[in-house]
C-alpha cells in the first residue's frame, strides 16, 4: 500500500512519473533522458547493504556529497568505488513513485537514504 507521507519530513507525497535513477529520475530531464536513451541504469549496493538504482552520472557523482549526506562524519566521503554493481537494467521504463516537494526527492531515494543514514549513524565512528 502506498504511504502518503515522506519518511524524512512527513509531508504529504504526490504521485509522479519517474525514470529509474533514484537520485535524478524525478526530474523532467530525467524522464527526457530516459526516453532519449541518454543514460544507462544499474542497481548498486551501498556498504550497508541498501540497494539503489542509479544512472551512470549519479553513480560517478556519489563522491561529491559531503559525509553527512550519508550519515558519516563530515570528513569522511563515500565514493563510487565503495558501491557494488548488482546488475545492469537493460530495458529501463518510466514508473510511478511518490515525490516529496519539500525534500525535492522521490520516495525510493528517501527510503534508501534513510536506511543508509541509520546504518552509518549507528556504527561507531
Amino acid at each position: 500500500m502506498f504511504n502518503p507521507q515522506c519518511p524524512t519530513c512527513y509531508s504529504e507525497l504526490e504521485t509522479r512519473a519517474v525514470a529509474p535513477c533514484f537520485m535524478c529520475g524525478d526530474s523532467e530531464s530525467g524522464i527526457e533522458h530516459l526516453t532519449d536513451g541518454r543514460h544507462e541504469y544499474a542497481v548498486y549496493r551501498f556498504p550497508n547493504g541498501t540497494e539503489m538504482v542509479l544512472c551512470e552520472i549519479c553513480y560517478l557523482d556519489i563522491g561529491a556529497f559531503c559525509g553527512e549526506t550519508w550519515g558519516f562524519p563530515s570528513d569522511q566521503r563515500l565514493s563510487c568505488n565503495d558501491l557494488f554493481l548488482v546488475r545492469q537494467i537493460y530495458d529501463p521504463v518510466v514508473v510511478k513513485d511518490g515525490y516529496c516537494s519539500k525534500c525535492q526527492a522521490r520516495l525510493a531515494y528517501l527510503r534508501a537514504l534513510r536506511e543508509i543514514i541509520e546504518a552509518n549513524s549507528s556504527r561507531e565512528q
